[in-house]
């Protein structure tokens, strides 16, 4: 089967947050435009599926996966996907373009259950043969429900300013699935929770000079067994990845504050203010000064 590669006019409206909704009701085919939910398709944003009803067999890159009501999972950016069976299903799907909500994703990143469901699920999907799915109880579902019918409105109506709307109400969603998926009891979910409150540890305590070790405990994880596992999700090692939220930190209260360099750089946890410029201009190409001008 040809992979069709969607086309974000089809979903994104112009000149707006690139954040939009589809639904699925029952298994007729093209019920929306641009609806790909039978064809192997691919595309440069994430989308997020909510199964309310049914279920179905769903192909995630060469491999499948059977699904029901009550299954939350992220689809990924550039990922080719399909539905090759649909019993009674209905879905709701949530497009969004991850890099233009980078500093709201960020931000989320204090909750370990965002960082278990929304980075690490994923890349273990296969791994874990789709047991560390999300699913949501009954009553769960229900809220989760009536927000996407609000918006499901909004959408509807185009009044001005929907797609901030749409912003609050996704974000809304975000907070809510993480917290659900912070409570499950699924043991594999359970590892990827700890995972994900490495992330937040690091992301709130990034002042602390962390060792490997003390990493390691927070994950409940020996060493030789995390530094694989965090560096397939993040791209970096948890050192450089802590790094990077220093420097992230420094270059924010840079532009927001009129505090020396020095102190900017102890605030954020760099003990010596040289080896701070020397990481910042690598990073950021320009010394601390040069930013801030």
């Amino acid at each position: 089967m040809k992979t069709v590669i969607a086309n974000r006019t089809d979903f994104f409206m112009p000149n707006c947050c690139p954040i939009t909704l589809r639904t699925i009701q029952g298994d007729t085919a093209m019920q929306h435009e641009g609806d790909l939910t039978d064809l192997r398709h691919t595309h440069d944003f994430a989308e997020l599926v909510i199964i309310t009803n049914g279920g179905g067999r769903h192909w995630i890159n060469g491999e499948k996966y059977k699904v029901s009501a009550g299954d939350v999972f992220l689809i990924q950016g550039n990922t080719e996907h399909y539905f090759l069976e649909r019993h009674d299903l209905s879905m709701y799907n949530i497009m969004f373009d991850d890099f233009y909500l980078k500093n709201h994703l960020r931000s989320l990143r204090s909750m370990p259950g965002f960082n278990a469901f929304f980075l690490f699920e994923p890349t273990y999907r296969r791994r874990h043969k789709f047991q560390s799915r999300l699913h949501i109880a009954p009553d769960a579902l229900l809220q989760v429900a009536t927000l996407l019918r609000q918006m499901t409105s909004e959408i509807k109506n185009g009044l001005p300013g929907y797609d901030l709307f749409l912003l609050a109400k996704v974000l809304e969603i975000f907070v809510f699935l993480s917290r659900e998926y912070s409570q499950t009891k699924n043991p594999m979910a359970r590892s990827l929770c700890r995972l994900g409150e490495v992330i937040s540890r690091l992301e709130s305590d990034y002042r602390r000079a962390w060792t490997i070790p003390e990493i390691s405990k927070v994950a409940a994880m020996a060493p030789s067994t995390l530094l694989p596992v965090f560096k397939d999700v993040t791209g970096y090692s948890p050192i450089d990845y802590l790094l990077r939220v220093r420097l992230a930190k420094a270059a924010e209260r840079l532009l927001k504050t009129d505090a020396r360099v020095s102190e900017i750089a102890a605030d954020c946890g760099f003990s010596d203010s040289n080896y701070f410029s020397r990481q910042f201009r690598r990073h950021y190409n320009c010394s601390p000064r040069g930013y801030r001008k």
